[in-house]
């Protein structure tokens, strides 16, 4: 497995299933002031790339993780959200027939 350097900044959130909408989540997130500076400061000098609509972007990466609350049995997906890793030259499991 490649080593990669350590996320610049991690932010979290749940998403909750919406009770109205099936297949619909919504998330209120409280993000650390000091998380969203780690972010500004990575942005600066992170690598660009362009959107469908021709905006300059950088590209983060998420991962939603699904749960089960403890004190309500209510499921949700847990998000981290960090920088963005570039794709491993590993290939190690290219000869893998599945």
């Amino acid at each position: 497995m490649p080593d990669f350097a350590p996320d610049a900044f991690n932010i979290w959130g749940n998403f909750n299933k919406d009770q109205k909408k099936d297949g619909h989540y919504w998330a209120a997130m409280e993000v650390p002031v000091a998380e969203l500076r780690k972010m500004v400061e990575w942005v600066k000098t992170a690598d660009r790339c362009e959107n469908q609509k021709g905006e300059e972007c950088v590209k983060l990466r998420a991962n939603l993780m699904p749960r089960t609350a403890k004190s309500s049995g209510n499921e949700y997906l847990l998000m981290a959200l960090s920088d963005g890793k570039p794709r491993s030259a590993d290939n190690s499991t290219a000869d893998i027939p599945f």
